[in-house]
């Protein structure tokens, strides 16, 4: 466990600002927006109060830092407790799920214990947050958003509504659809309709939308949050499209250089062969997701008209969008690796013992993270 000193303070309040991510989750920020709704008793996120202001995010571990585990992972889950959650400045300790001292940390710092039949609550919700590969909340809700954890809905709660031009692109998408279940489907009344479905929490005008898809209303909350998921996923995958397309010409265009007896040329071109096969792989496991959510999906559906067509759409929407946000998120982990450990080289000429190190610990990612509905098959081939 490591203190933070007052030079990092700064960070910290930094990181304390940064809304929750697909890297970041952020306890500190939302406990403080719940304090401030609910009273100063409002429920954490975590029963420990200590550990429901930290800050946990998904850390490329460095050099120095693998010694600190038996098996070192290529991403970690380091969490950052502060001092005082209500004066950030004054800094905080930090630790990784899973390190060697992870056990006595949990013990002697919060009361919990991580290990054998007394393992707590506590530690079962960080194990599954080092176990997934993204900390977005709309996979987060699937994992451990159910009754069994008892954390607060609240916690969950995302509108799409603040950016504008995801706002744009949500009213865009779904006026069709809406056209195809209410009668009369003005403007305004679709404009009401995304405020009403998209905002924090549903309102009234979203009702006569799932009442006319005869959609339980016990199933509205699950439906509501897949759709966003689902549209926030795909304002973002555009850019992650781009990065792949970037890194997969960068294979192509490869050329390593200083072979010998522990790095040959065979050796090298198997690691190249490794990473093209794990770096497809987990892109089409993501288009594959995809399409059956995504805007062409959708075009089908306003194409046929079909009012039961689009309630099964609806339906499926939770398990498919749990799927792809797992695969897209390994996808950007590979993505931010490659980028992170090839900076200042030059990828059209590297040295084969870099190549071969930087390919081995991506293809690890293969069987570090577990993602929901991950072909086991798959999962050995890197």
């Amino acid at each position: 466990m490591k203190n933070f000193k007052q030079g990092d303070a700064q960070q910290m309040e930094k990181l304390a600002a940064v809304p929750s991510n697909w890297r970041i989750l952020n306890l500190n920020r939302a406990m403080r927006f719940h304090r401030h709704i609910h009273g100063p008793n409002a429920p954490g996120f975590f029963t420990n109060r200590r550990l429901s202001g930290a800050i946990i995010i998904k850390h490329t571990l460095r050099e120095h830092e693998r010694a600190m585990f038996e098996t070192p992972p290529i991403v970690a889950t380091k969490v950052l407790v502060p001092l005082d959650d209500t004066a950030l400045s004054t800094g905080a300790v930090s630790f990784f799920v899973g390190e060697r001292a992870y056990p006595s940390i949990m013990r002697q710092s919060f009361g919990i214990t991580t290990v054998g039949r007394g393992r707590e609550r506590d530690a079962i919700i960080l194990g599954k947050l080092d176990d997934t590969p993204s900390l977005e909340l709309f996979l987060l809700r699937e994992l451990v958003g159910g009754a069994e954890y008892g954390i607060a809905s609240d916690y969950f709660q995302v509108s799409l509504l603040e950016d504008t031009a995801i706002k744009s692109y949500i009213t865009r998408e779904l006026a069709p659809l809406i056209g195809i279940a209410i009668n009369n489907a003005s403007p305004s009344k679709v404009s009401r309709f995304v405020d009403s479905i998209f905002g924090t929490e549903i309102g009234p005008q979203a009702a006569d939308f799932f009442q006319s898809l005869g959609l339980p209303p016990a199933s509205w909350n699950n439906v509501v949050f897949a759709w966003k998921a689902a549209l926030f996923y795909e304002t973002q995958f555009a850019g992650t499209q781009r990065r792949f397309d970037q890194m997969i010409a960068d294979l192509t265009e490869l050329r390593t250089y200083g072979h010998n007896e522990l790095y040959p040329r065979s050796f090298t071109e198997h690691h190249l062969e490794c990473l093209r096969g794990f770096a497809n792989r987990s892109y089409q496991r993501s288009t594959d997701s995809a399409q059956l959510f995504n805007s062409a999906r959708r075009a089908s559906i306003i194409e046929s008209g079909n009012l039961l067509e689009l309630t099964t759409y609806l339906q499926q929407l939770p398990e498919n969008v749990r799927g792809f946000g797992g695969y897209s998120a390994v996808i950007d982990h590979i993505l931010s690796y490659w980028q992170y450990r090839t900076r200042g080289l030059d990828r059209a000429r590297m040295p084969a013992e870099i190549f071969c190190s930087v390919a081995a610990d991506i293809c690890a990612m293969e069987t570090q993270f577990k993602v929901d509905r991950w072909p086991d098959a798959d999962m050995r081939r890197a």
